[in-house]
């Protein structure tokens, strides 16, 4: 049994690196399968007759700190958030359990560790073949930064987490393992190639971690030397200064090497440490937690708080979804509160600490075990992930929730065994978190398998994208076997696609099913404002206007700061103008209020978004609407308020046409004018209206042909013509 949950162990983390790196939770699915087998698997092992290593106080606090979390995402207001924390959560206790559970047998212990050098082995393979072809990836068609190299990951933070703690890991049982020496030898290699790898993904977290990394493994491989008496303890210690430049000039030149392979002008240290974005993440992080301190907002809450605490003259105009804070302490603080971000501070230092007493105080006749190996490795990956975690979500995507639960099995390895009832406490905490875990991996890993094969030709291969009709007929089968937000968003998206081009759906039938989609998607992601503003743009094509104009307003109250990304602001206004047309026709007593809604919401949407994402159909839209504005309030007598809308459009770029308007407006209170025998006002008023209409040149109005701006420029000249003959002159 060891050795069938050590091979369990290593499939689990094959397919977390190849399938399941990322934050789509469906596609751990293979990955959580085998996580379950192997927690199966291990359960005989915890109860096998004889002593066992009594850790009850460790496991006792893990299990607090586990049920800390589980009680928090459970009660979370986002579900699929908080299914997929508590899924990471199951992978991180399961590969603890099922690592606990092989410690101490020889056989089990290097299948493990020689299934981890191989799976190192083939991501240096692949990012050997990215350093000759940049655009090559064995899997992912779609990567961060197609020229940055990622091995088998889809983005190069995620590559560089993996080979620091796996390279440590495969380190440790190079140096102090139980294997013969040309193995120790070929894993050596293995692991300096990973190091290699980390500086070739241009991380600078990565390449920080891995230095950092390097400095705990040395430091804490002395330790061990000075405890056995190694011939090369003393050696060594007179190298420390050496050791230490090595390690930092590997930092330095490794974060230069990466500023210009980001094509940065400044490669000064000033400018690679100066990070706007996080630093504004983490700011936004703490404005989270002082709206819950203690317990916090729940699963993911930064994802949806952030926006509404926005701010665009402080982070700029924010265009794109913060999903994380880029820092995993802030990010359990903003998620789970003081007490949350507490306890898994306490149950890291404490595996820390268990692991440096062990490690000085433990009694060995003869160094027989991997204890020194495994701790060794242990404490330096985990030393590695915890400063990337600084800067990036490696503890949110499952290969790292895996290697952190190696890491901290590996940390408190232990063979000093005896039997009391604090033993059979640490054997029930341990069976029942497997347990737990194989009931909720097994069979989401089930589904999330069949789901990953259904859809994994269409967001992930590396070929053509199959149509639309054959997505939308695998989006159908998978929906029913895991609904997620991200199905039905692409179902309703296709069906929209499908019904027509034109502004108005006619197909009413297939536009309500859509809808019916993007409430699914609200159901299980309520905070997205891209969900909202989904639905209302569809309703508002279907003319359902208390729909839309309801989703536009949750839309605006999700969104905050985040006018580029979302657009509410903006959408509202194309949905009110559009309204404002319809009701020329239908109810003209409604049309001017609506009209002066759209007009504050494009303006809105203008002093929120730049202008390189508003556009050029932007800036039509706010032309339109502005001019629109205008003929309604002209139609109302209210010939100021016109001219005023008339004006502002005018000064808008491209928006010359309202010219054209004003022009004819001011030749209307010409006429008025010249009516009550104010000659010299009317003169005033033609001369101002030519002006005006010459101005518009050739952009003229919707319904204004060249040949009606001819034949009316003739008319004012005729007329000013006249008054010039009358002797009248323009009043001033």
């Amino acid at each position: 049994m060891p050795i069938l949950t050590s091979i369990f162990i290593v499939v689990s983390l094959l397919l977390a690196i190849t399938l399941g790196p990322q934050t789509r939770a469906w596609s751990w699915g293979p990955a959580m399968m085998a996580l379950g087998i192997s927690t199966l698997a291990a359960l005989p092992m915890i109860w096998k007759r004889g002593k066992y290593p009594a850790d009850f106080g460790v496991i006792g606090f893990a299990a607090l700190t586990a049920g800390w979390f589980a009680w928090r995402a459970w009660n979370s207001s986002a579900p699929e958030y908080a299914q997929a924390d508590l899924l990471l959560l199951c992978c991180s206790v399961a590969t603890f359990v099922s690592t606990r559970s092989i410690s101490g047998n020889l056989v089990a212990e290097q299948v493990l560790s020689w299934g981890m050098a191989l799976l190192l082995l083939a991501n240096e393979v692949v990012i050997a073949m990215q350093i000759m072809d940049p655009t090559y990836s064995p899997l992912f068609q779609m990567r961060a930064g197609p020229s940055m190299i990622s091995g088998f990951f889809s983005h190069y933070n995620e590559a560089a987490n993996y080979l620091i703690a796996a390279s440590m890991l495969v380190a440790g049982s190079a140096v102090f393992g139980r294997h013969n020496r040309f193995a120790r030898i070929f894993m050596g290699l293995i692991a300096f190639a990973g190091l290699a790898g980390v500086w070739f993904t241009h991380s600078r977290g990565g390449i920080l971690g891995a230095a950092v990394a390097c400095g705990v493994f040395a430091a804490y491989s002395l330790v061990i030397g000075k405890r056995r008496e190694a011939k090369w303890f003393a050696p060594a210690l007179i190298a420390i200064p050496i050791i230490g430049l090595a390690i930092g000039s590997f930092l330095f030149i490794g974060w230069q090497d990466a500023q210009e392979a980001r094509k940065a002008t400044d490669t000064s240290l000033t400018t690679m440490l100066d990070n706007d974005c996080r630093l504004y993440f983490l700011g936004i992080a703490m404005s989270c937690i002082g709206m819950h301190p203690i317990i916090g907002g729940g699963s993911r809450s930064f994802t949806w708080e952030c926006y509404g605490l926005w701010d665009n003259k402080v982070q700029g105009f924010g265009g794109s979804k913060p999903e994380f804070v880029h820092n995993e302490l802030m990010q359990t603080a903003t998620d789970y509160g003081l007490i949350g971000v507490g306890l898994l501070i306490g149950l890291l230092g404490t595996f820390i600490l268990v692991a440096i007493l062990r490690t000085l105080l433990e009694t060995r006749p003869k160094e027989s075990d991997a204890r020194d190996a495994w701790r060794l490795g242990g404490a330096a990956a985990l030393a590695g992930m915890l400063v990337q975690s600084c800067f990036s979500f490696v503890f949110h995507l499952l290969p790292g929730i895996i290697l952190l639960g190696i890491c901290l099995t590996q940390m408190s390895y232990s063979n000093d065994q005896t039997s009391n009832a604090k033993t059979t406490g640490t054997r029930i905490f341990l069976s029942i978190a497997a347990i737990l875990c194989a009931i909720v991996l097994i069979p989401f890993g089930w589904k999330g398998s069949r789901v990953t094969q259904l859809l994994w030709p269409f967001f992930f291969k590396t070929q053509q994208a199959l149509s639309s009709v054959t997505l939308l007929d695998a989006l159908s089968e998978a929906i029913p076997i895991w609904p997620h937000a991200e199905f039905y968003q692409n179902r309703a998206g296709i069906l929209e696609k499908s019904i027509s081009s034109s502004r108005v759906i006619d197909d009413l039938s297939t536009g309500h099913r859509a809808l019916a989609d993007y409430r699914e998607a609200i159901q299980l992601q309520p905070f997205d404002p891209a969900n909202h503003v989904n639905l209302a743009n569809l309703a508002s094509r279907m003319q359902l206007d208390e729909i839309a104009e309801t989703g536009f307003a949750k839309t605006i109250q999700l969104q905050g700061g985040m006018e580029p990304g979302f657009r509410g602001h903006y959408s509202l206004a194309n949905h009110l103008f559009s309204k404002g047309l319809r009701q020329a026709n239908e109810d003209k007593d409604k049309m001017l209020p609506t009209l002066e809604r759209a007009a504050e919401e494009i303006e809105k949407a203008v002093t929120q978004t730049p202008p390189w994402t508003f556009g050029k159909n932007g800036t039509n839209i706010r032309i339109s609407i502005h001019e629109s504005l205008g003929t309604a309030r002209e139609a109302d007598g209210d010939f100021e308020g016109a001219l005023e809308s008339y004006d502002f459009a005018a000064k808008i770029q491209g928006g010359t046409r309202a010219h054209y308007r004003a022009g004819v407006l001011i030749g209307r209170k010409a006429v008025e004018a010249w009516g009550k025998r104010r000659a010299s006002e009317a003169m005033s008023h033609f001369i101002q209206a030519k002006t005006r209409v010459t101005q518009a040149g050739n952009q003229l109005p919707h319904g204004v042909t060249p040949s009606q701006r001819i034949e009316y420029l003739d008319y004012l000249d005729r007329t000013i013509a006249f008054l010039k003959g009358a002797k009248v002159e323009p009043a001033r």
